[in-house]
């Protein structure tokens, strides 16, 4: 598994397919409704990534199996220092449809890791949607956890 920094060609790929799964994301959470969910989450990336893959403190990678000799998904993290040391916060993390259950995400997440490691970060966070159940057992089982939780209900 490999983290390749994205090329432009590459970011423009990925900021299409971003923003239309955060507005998806953001709907099913009962977070905005389906009319304004594009152009809020394209609002989001513009401003959360103003300078493209130039951004300073933003690590925007496509994920790479070697074996397959294909792209199969797409990372971003932010690097930042806090309280806590330095950390970085993963901002999107995608394994493309045909390639998931196959234990790419795990791989991906292992590779991240190490990479995070060798830069000397002391944490790696993340948000993930209560409906994406998927997601949350693939962090427990990475060793995330829960720091916060928001919860609704809807009358």
């Amino acid at each position: 598994m490999q983290l390749k920094k994205m090329i432009q060609s590459d970011f423009d790929d990925f900021l299409s397919f971003s923003i239309l799964d955060y507005a998806k994301d953001k709907v099913a959470a009962g977070t905005w409704s389906g009319d304004e969910a594009i152009a809020l989450a394209t609002t989001t990336f513009n401003e959360l990534l103003p300078k493209g893959i130039h951004t300073e403190n933003e690590f925007l990678f496509s994920i790479i199996e070697p074996s397959l000799s294909s792209k199969i998904g797409y990372l971003w993290f932010h690097a930042h220092h806090d309280k806590t040391g330095k950390s970085a916060f993963i901002y999107d993390f995608v394994i493309f449809e045909p390639f998931r259950g196959k234990g790419y995400g795990t791989k991906a997440i292992e590779t991240l890791i190490k990479e995070i490691k060798t830069m000397h970060f002391d944490k790696i966070s993340l948000h993930v949607f209560g409906h994406n159940e998927v997601a949350l057992s693939l962090y427990k089982k990475m060793g995330f956890v829960t720091t916060d939780i928001n919860m609704t209900r809807y009358l």
